[in-house]
């Protein structure tokens, strides 16, 4: 009979069916008895506190009673002697806000070890046939950690039968466990339940008592299995997150940009900062491509959009570029390449990027060539102030199939810069006035200022300056990529 409940008997007046709508919902255990004290209903509440309570049953726990007519009485059951409810509801708040793995299992320890035992110990499953213990001893302020063979666990009969989810619960004991973390003491003094979840054992909560007592009664069994029905939903829920965790920050490592290589002769420097500060990725991205002659390949680009989506996207347009840089260095025909694989594999997001080639000049200065596709132009920084812009036009990227692009060169003395950097600079909103951006004559102006400066001294200038401009308020993906000539002397 499905939760306990019986739904055929019928009263005068407000039948059970009503009665049950009336008290499943309420968080105290209610049991609804007739005249002869029989129970014909329990709620969800009543099923926790008391699992062998059913239909048919004479009602002989404690209980409240409350008559509701028609001889049928709610009554509030009691719970079990021995069993602590306001500690199983600190125990369920505390768990079920721990989504950390090793804070869930040490918070596990020390709930037990303020309300149910001198000591206890957590053993979970442990990779290479091993499993791992948390333990602690009421008094000694910490939860420690260790790990031994599945084996030497089966040094305390009945152990390692619990750990398999084989037994509900097992008491057991053992004089001497050298091998072991825990000392079981006599045998009889510790009590045992299996974290089970869905069908599957996570681990055990084990139980100790030191000084003399009673052994374990009935009701705190089921508090301590109650207490374990809660350790193990907190204990699954903990160790999904973390495994979710795991892969995310995997894929997310796969979409932050590469660290900057050593090119010969030159500087490099870059800032990323995401509109999706917690993802910590974004549509903006950039790389640099050394080959084994001392020149390189660099890149800047912004994907439609901001977020997940957005990152996700810029990460097919990398890797498709540095799969295309195996056949092709010529920035125009790369932007030719890219365009024709994006289109051709359905790209619904347009891109635009702009990208080039470095190789150093005889005199020490650098040869940029570079090729856009629908971003801002770069601009480069000489010795003495000026600020010029590079201008390559092309259309935007992964949208249509006939669009075209040109190539620009420009050559760089030593000390000089380029900057490459994406629109979320430029249309950054001022604090003061949501309606008045960035703009390119600003960025050239503090770009004027950087003459001198190193490559990353550079870029740290025009990011203050841009977050100083947008204060506290929401922006786009901002990113800058420096190529410097390096100075000489």
């Amino acid at each position: 009979m499905a939760q306990g409940h019986r739904v055929d008997a019928e009263a005068p007046g407000i039948g059970l069916p009503a009665w049950r709508l009336l008290v499943d919902g309420l968080r105290e255990a209610v049991a609804v008895v007739d005249p002869t004290d029989t129970v014909a209903l329990v709620n969800p509440a009543a099923v926790e506190l008391y699992p062998d309570l059913s239909p048919g049953d004479r009602l002989t726990v404690a209980a409240r009673r409350q008559d509701m007519g028609d001889g049928w009485t709610a009554c509030y059951l009691d719970p079990p002697v021995g069993w602590d409810t306001a500690f199983l509801d600190e125990a369920l708040r505390r768990l079920s806000a721990a989504t950390d793995r090793p804070d869930t299992l040490r918070a596990i320890v020390e709930l037990a070890l303020a309300h149910l035992a001198d000591q206890c110990a957590v053993i979970v499953p442990a990779p290479r046939g091993r499993v791992e213990w948390w333990f602690g001893a009421k008094g000694s302020g910490e939860v420690a950690r260790a790990r031994t063979t599945r084996q030497s666990a089966g040094v305390v009969t009945g152990l390692l039968d619990v750990l398999d989810g084989a037994v509900g619960h097992a008491e057991f004991g053992q004089e001497a466990t050298p091998d072991l973390p825990v000392d079981f003491g006599e045998p009889g003094s510790a009590h045992a339940v299996p974290l089970i979840r869905n069908g599957a054992s996570l681990g055990t909560l084990v139980l100790i008592r030191r000084v003399p007592r009673e052994p374990f009664t009935a009701a705190e069994v089921e508090s301590v299995r109650r207490y374990g029905d809660h350790a193990a939903r907190a204990l699954e829920a903990a160790t999904r997150h973390g495994e979710q965790s795991r892969v995310v920050e995997v894929l997310r490592a796969d979409l932050l940009p590469s660290t900057l290589p050593d090119v010969p002769g030159t500087l490099l420097a870059a800032g990323y900062h995401p509109a999706a500060r917690r993802a910590g990725v974004g549509g903006d991205f950039y790389d640099v491509h050394l080959r084994e002659d001392g020149t390189a390949t660099f890149v800047l680009g912004d994907v439609c959009g901001n977020g997940l989506e957005a990152a996700v996207h810029s990460g097919r347009v990398r890797r498709s570029l540095h799969t295309l840089l195996l056949v092709e260095q010529r920035p125009a025909q790369l932007l030719y390449l890219l365009n024709a694989a994006l289109v051709a594999a359905g790209s619904k997001l347009f891109t635009t990027l702009v990208v080039g080639t470095l190789a150093q000049t005889d005199d020490g200065g650098l040869r940029l060539t570079v090729a856009s596709g629908g971003h801002p132009p770069p601009v480069v920084l000489r010795a003495n102030g000026t600020v010029e812009e590079v201008v390559a036009r092309g259309g935007i990227v992964g949208v249509l199939s006939d669009v075209r692009f040109q190539e620009t060169s420009v050559v760089v003395k030593p000390g000089e810069t380029m900057l490459l950097y994406s629109d979320g600079i430029t249309e950054a909103r001022a604090e003061s006035d949501r309606e008045e951006l960035f703009g390119e004559e600003r960025l050239q102006a503090v770009v004027g200022e950087c003459a001198g400066l190193r490559a990353d001294a550079t870029v740290d200038v025009v990011r203050r300056a841009v977050f100083d401009w947008l204060g506290p308020s929401e922006h786009d993906d901002i990113t800058l990529l420096a190529v410097q000539a390096a100075p000489t002397g």
